[in-house]
């Protein structure tokens, strides 16, 4: 019998592991899906097509900001006129919604599908997603610079006046007088002052200084800098930690009750989410070293699927006592396709800066090539051969489950793909 049950148990093999080119190809396809769906409005992105067990068919501010980050990348390295006109749309639905009443303005997290704010009881607010959407929109807005289009960042994104009538200012503008107020964080289970939207926070309002500044807001831009310097001096006294290296939250408003490891994969992804702009935080700062050593070793050690294939990177998760599983709040939680990667995309910026700075031997490339590699290895390992990607893959067996295709999934791919030069 127990021979009988393990031939019907589903297991994965070795056959027809996509390329990392055919898992991009498939990545974009699935982000420009979801993010042109026809039943949802113009501009959004749904962060999943699951509708049930879980639903995920809503339009959150953070994932969808992520999402267009990526897209922005694209454009910029391929200059796609269809990528273009979807930024643009994107930035028309968002100066549409940042007018909506809603009950936590600026700092609603979740919208749904016909543009309408979600009423339900909800973590709120969520004040990572103004600054995430301003730095792309930042981004944006330098490109079109470079491509001679000054007019519509002047009419559309930004323009120094008050009260705010521009994308970008609004968001700036919430973030410089709302940054020291508690919110939930991007797992959307804790309120508090956590490392992720706090650095999200400064490097907008430092990016957005510039802008300003460069745009002749000048009052704009001191006040803008101060507060990025203000949640600097923050960031720095309260989170660098000597047995876990980055903390993930402090000053914890609504805990939960058996998260108190101090540990999580928000600081890597907040690391990666702002680059290259902070440089608050080194990627080779002791404490960001002694951060990833923990995070990496914590992850290999409670889920099976990195001992059952020890060849390939390590399967991270969340946080090590999440019980999350995609599905039910009861177990323990899973690898998410997002982390593991972004342990890749960090070890591929580490080998950038190095070899930029000269300090890259031939040895220690090929060491840090093959750590990249094998994080690349394992979430293609886990996708389904097809390109599809879900949100975990099951700490056991190593089988997706979750919500499907998840869009941060993707363009977390998609993102990895153009930091480590892989296109």
């Amino acid at each position: 019998m127990k021979f009988l049950f393990l031939l019907l148990v589903p297991t994965l093999t070795w056959a027809s592991l996509p390329t990392k080119g055919e898992q991009f190809k498939f990545s974009l396809n699935m982000v420009i899906s979801n993010a042109t769906r026809p039943d949802v409005k113009p501009g959004m992105v749904v962060a999943s097509p699951s509708r049930e067990a879980p639903n995920y068919y809503y339009d959150w501010v953070r994932d969808t900001a992520l999402t267009m980050r990526s897209l922005i990348d694209f454009y910029e390295l391929k200059k796609d006129p269809k990528i273009k006109k979807m930024i643009f749309t994107w930035i028309d639905a968002e100066a549409y919604r940042q007018n909506l009443p809603t009950y936590s303005g600026l700092g609603e997290p979740k919208y749904n599908i016909d543009g309408s704010g979600f009423t339900g009881p909800w973590g709120r607010p969520q004040n990572d997603g103004p600054a995430l959407r301003a730095l792309a929109m930042i981004k944006f807005a330098r490109i079109l610079f470079a491509e001679g289009n000054q007019d519509y960042v002047l009419k559309n994104l930004y323009h120094g006046v008050l009260p705010a009538d521009s994308v970008i200012k609004k968001d700036l503008e919430y973030v410089a007088h709302h940054w020291n107020e508690h919110s939930f964080d991007l797992w959307e289970e804790e309120k508090g002052m956590h490392f992720y939207t706090l650095l999200s926070q400064h490097v907008a309002l430092q990016e957005g200084a510039k802008l300003a500044a460069e745009l002749k807001d000048s009052n704009a831009a001191d006040f803008y800098k101060q507060e990025s310097e203000r949640i600097a001096r923050k960031l720095k006294a309260e989170f660098p930690h000597d047995r876990v290296g980055l903390l993930v939250t402090s000053q914890k408003s609504a805990p939960l009750g058996y998260k108190d490891s101090g540990l999580d994969v928000a600081p890597l992804l907040a690391l990666l989410h702002t680059s290259p702009y902070q440089k608050l935080f080194s990627l080779r700062d002791p404490y960001v070293l002694k951060y990833i050593e923990t995070l990496t070793s914590a992850f290999a050690d409670i889920y099976n699927v990195n001992k059952k294939y020890a060849n390939l990177g390590v399967g991270i998760g969340r946080y090590p006592e999440d019980r999350y599983d995609g599905y039910e709040t009861s177990r323990l939680g899973n690898p998410w396709f997002l982390s593991t990667i972004a342990l890749g995309e960090y070890v591929c910026l580490v080998k950038n800066e190095l070899s930029k700075s000269g300090k890259l031997t031939k040895t220690l490339s090929k060491e840090l090539s093959d750590v990249i590699e094998a994080q690349f290895q394992r979430v293609l390992f886990h996708s389904d051969r097809k390109g599809h990607m879900s949100e975990q893959f099951n700490h056991e067996n190593g089988l997706m489950q979750g919500a499907v295709d998840l869009t941060w999934s993707h363009n977390s791919f998609m993102t990895a793909m153009m930091r480590c030069h892989f296109l």
